[in-house]
């Protein structure tokens, strides 16, 4: 929690850089102008999965990752730095394979199934130079865990503190829309063990200003 507070703390230090009364202008062009800010809405759509710690593979039939999404929105000052809140969908991994099962006393071989990702909300600060971006966050993460043996289901859920890493290449910008590609890197904190796992996702990402001064 004191982690989440300082995180919070950071994004709040963020935001009044971001606002700040810019710098004693120089000419009576840049007095016209004033200061400029934009509040932007973010989206991000990619394929992803765990990178560490991998899962034994040696008895699965299948194994892969998953769709990532995410939506976030920032606001952008004449400061370099901007406050974003992202709220994500994070896949972490699918898997099948043969199993045991014993019932009164015979052992029958049956398919089974799973399935694991995260809904996480993140704050943090991002950092713009020219169309390079990157983002830090910090929030809470909850951890869905799926199985299915022989058509039977059980879902686990764990909240946690996660972290995420960003970095986008906005390659294509016209105003007011901005369109580039995006990789992520979350570390979730593994249910009951205090282990990080560590997620990628690689996709596309798009910005829109929907509100901005003149």
């Amino acid at each position: 929690m004191r982690t989440l507070l300082v995180a919070l703390a950071l994004t709040v230090s963020t935001g009044a850089l971001a606002q700040a009364p810019a710098a004693a202008p120089s000419s009576p062009a840049t007095a016209e102008r004033g200061e400029r800010w934009a509040w932007e809405l973010d989206a991000y759509a990619g394929y992803g999965q765990i990178a560490w710690p991998m899962p034994d593979q040696t008895n699965m039939t299948w194994s892969n990752g998953g769709p990532a999404f995410a939506l976030s929105v920032a606001f952008r000052g004449e400061h370099f730095t901007h406050p974003f809140v992202d709220v994500s969908y994070v896949p972490i991994y699918s898997s099948g394979q043969y199993v045991n099962t014993f019932t009164g006393g015979a052992k029958t071989t049956t398919f089974a199934s799973n399935s694991s990702y995260a809904l996480g909300l993140v704050v943090g600060p991002g950092f713009d130079i020219d169309w390079f971006r990157l983002r830090l966050g910090l929030g809470i993460f909850d951890t869905f865990v799926k199985t299915n043996v022989a058509g039977e289901s059980n879902t686990i859920t764990q909240l946690g503190i996660g972290f995420l890493v960003g970095a986008s290449a906005l390659l294509w910008q016209p105003d007011p829309f901005a369109l580039g590609i995006e990789g992520r890197l979350v570390a979730l904190q593994l249910p009951l063990t205090g282990i990080y796992q560590t997620m990628w996702s690689v996709g596309l990402t798009g910005r829109w200003d929907f509100a901005r001064s003149k």
